[in-house]
C-alpha cells in the first residue's frame, strides 16, 4: 500500500493541524463556561458589565476554533492527491453516528429525564426524537455536520480536483455571500436575534475554505488585514449589542478564522511531541469536545456563578472541565467499546 492509500494517521498529520487541536479544545471550553453560566442564571443577572467582557473575551480567544477545525478537516481530506475513497470516510461516518447513539443519546435522556422529572417510556421515545431531528445539546451540531460533511466529501473532492485556483475562489465567493451574508444581512434588518443552527452548508462553506486556503493562501500582509478587520468588527458588534452576530456560522467570523488556520500552518511547526500537556490534548480533543458540557452543566447547579466574584468561577469551571474531560476520555479509551469512538 503506498503512503498516498494510507489513512491519516497521527503520525502522517502535520504538526501545526495537532496543535489546532490542542489549542481549539481549550478555546471551546473556554467559550462554553461562559455560554452555560448565561443560559443558566441569564444575562440580567450576570450584569451587563459582565456580559460585555465575557463576549469581548470569548470573541477574541474562542470564535476562531471551531471554523478552524472544519478546515482542518478539510484540508485534510479534500487533498486532492491523497486517495480519500469511500471505506475510509464510511468509517469516520459510523464513528460520528456511534457517537450520537450513545453520547448525542444520553445527553437527550438526561434532557428529557430532568424536564419531566422521571424515566418512562415516553421520555424515552421523547429522547429518540430529540435525537434523530438533531434537537440535542447545543455543541453536538458540530457532530451531525461532521456526519454529513463525510457524506458530502466525494462532491466536494470534485471541486477540488476539477477547479483551478480562481474558479474555485469564486465558488467560494459566491458560497460566502449566498449562505453567510445574506442571512445575516435578512435577519438583523428584520430585528430578529441570530441563533446558533446545526447548518450543514455554512459548515461545508469552511470545510472547503480549509483546502482553498492550505492550497492557495498564505499568512501574509493580506490576509492577517482581512483577519484584523474581521476580529475588530466583531468586537465592535459585541460591543453594540449585537454578538450573535459573531458566531461561526455567519459572516463576520470567516476572515478571522482563516487567518488563524494560516497562523497554525506558518508557526505551529515543531512536533507537538515536545509538550506532553498539548499532545494529550490534540490526542484527546474531539472527545473534550463531546465530554465536556457536561461537567459545565453540573458545576453550574452545583455552584452558582453569582456566588464568586467574575473571573474565579469561570476559572474554576474551565479546569474542572477541561481536566476532567481529559479524565473521562482517557478511562473511556480502556473499554473496547469506546476506543473507536472517542
Amino acid at each position: 500500500m503506498s503512503h498516498a492509500q494510507q489513512p491519516i494517521t497521527k503520525a502522517a498529520r502535520r504538526p501545526c493541524y495537532e496543535w489546532a487541536r490542542a489549542a481549539g479544545c481549550i478555546a471551546i471550553v473556554f467559550l462554553h463556561v461562559f455560554v452555560t453560566e448565561a443560559n443558566a442564571v441569564g444575562y440580567a443577572a450576570l450584569g451587563s458589565t459582565r456580559v460585555l467582557v465575557g463576549d469581548l473575551l470569548t470573541i477574541m480567544l474562542t470564535r476562531w476554533a471551531v471554523p478552524v477545525f472544519l478546515m482542518v478537516s478539510g484540508a485534510l481530506l479534500l487533498d486532492p492527491s491523497k486517495d480519500v475513497g469511500w471505506p475510509r470516510l464510511l468509517g469516520y461516518a459510523r464513528r460520528m453516528l456511534l457517537v450520537l447513539a450513545t453520547f448525542g443519546l444520553a445527553f437527550c435522556l438526561i434532557e428529557s429525564v430532568v424536564m419531566h422529572g422521571g424515566l418512562a417510556p415516553e421520555v424515552v421515545g421523547e429522547a429518540l426524537r430529540n435525537l434523530l431531528t438533531g434537537n440535542t445539546w447545543g455543541h453536538l451540531w458540530y457532530v451531525y455536520a461532521l456526519l454529513g460533511l463525510y457524506l458530502l466529501t466525494p462532491a466536494l473532492r470534485l471541486l477540488t480536483t476539477r477547479l483551478d485556483q480562481r474558479r474555485l475562489g469564486l465558488v467560494l465567493a459566491a458560497a460566502y455571500v449566498l449562505v453567510l451574508v445574506v442571512p445575516t444581512v435578512t435577519q438583523l434588518a428584520r430585528g430578529v436575534a441570530l441563533a446558533t443552527p446545526a447548518n450543514l452548508v455554512p459548515a461545508a462553506f469552511y470545510y472547503l475554505l480549509g483546502w482553498y486556503a492550505h492550497a492557495y493562501l498564505r499568512f501574509d500582509g493580506q490576509t492577517v488585514a482581512l483577519g484584523a478587520t474581521s476580529l475588530v468588527a466583531m468586537l465592535v458588534a459585541a460591543f453594540l449589542g449585537r454578538g450573535d452576530l459573531c458566531l461561526p456560522e455567519y459572516c463576520l467570523v470567516a476572515p478571522y478564522g482563516a487567518l488563524a488556520f494560516l497562523a497554525f500552518e506558518r508557526f505551529a511547526t515543531c512536533p507537538i511531541e515536545r509538550c506532553p500537556v498539548a499532545a494529550l490534548l490534540a490526542d484527546r480533543s474531539f472527545g473534550i469536545y463531546v465530554i465536556h458540557p457536561l461537567f459545565l452543566h453540573v458545576i453550574v447547579r452545583v455552584v452558582s456563578p453569582l456566588s464568586m466574584p467574575w473571573g474565579v468561577y469561570e476559572a474554576l469551571a474551565f479546569a474542572v472541565a477541561l481536566a476532567g474531560s481529559v479524565v473521562v476520555v482517557g478511562l473511556l479509551r480502556r473499554t473496547p467499546s469506546f476506543t473507536s469512538i472517542i
